[in-house]
């Protein structure tokens, strides 16, 4: 999508629209939670933003190290604002946090996925972990990053980029 651009939050401000967002889209839009879906890892979480503006958030996804091995991370929490939904910029917050985890250099990267998003991170390499689990009532996977092995066709398309 043009105009869109994808960065992490550095401001207390661009936190605080991502949390926002999190909030209509997993609270009110979607019902996961009660009240809030603000949890323990908040705290130690970055957060990469994806605006259109610099007024208009479009999407946010939340990164976070592991309680138990600090070479492992997860990432959670992806959401789009409605309107911008089926416009890629759910792939363009999922790769960034990729390329984030890579020049962290983690050993390995997950994420909690809900069920119907699952096609989509395998599109994009992942794969699954360990077997359905439920979420507030909705099924959900944990999937795993390929960050270490580029596959044929993203290369070819990296290849493809860099010449147009």
């Amino acid at each position: 999508m043009r105009n869109c651009k994808v960065k992490l939050a550095v401001t207390e401000q661009e936190i605080q629209e991502a949390l926002s967002l999190r909030r209509q889209v997993f609270v009110e839009e979607q019902h996961l939670f009660d009240a809030t879906d603000e949890d323990e890892h908040d705290e130690e979480s970055f957060f990469i933003n994806a605006w259109k503006t610099e007024s208009i958030l479009m999407g946010t996804v939340r990164c976070y190290p592991d309680q138990e091995d600090p070479f492992v991370w997860w990432g959670g929490r992806l959401a789009v604002r409605a309107e911008y939904r089926l416009r890629g910029i759910g792939v363009y917050l999922i790769e960034a946090a990729v390329e984030e985890m890579k020049l962290r250099r983690v050993r390995r990267f997950l994420a909690q996925v809900q069920q119907q998003n699952v096609k989509l991170f395998e599109k994009l390499g992942w794969v699954t972990v360990g077997d359905v689990f439920w979420v507030c009532d909705h099924p959900h996977q944990i999937m795993e990053a390929n960050l270490h092995v580029y596959d044929a066709p993203n290369r070819k398309r990296r290849q493809r980029l860099v010449q147009d």
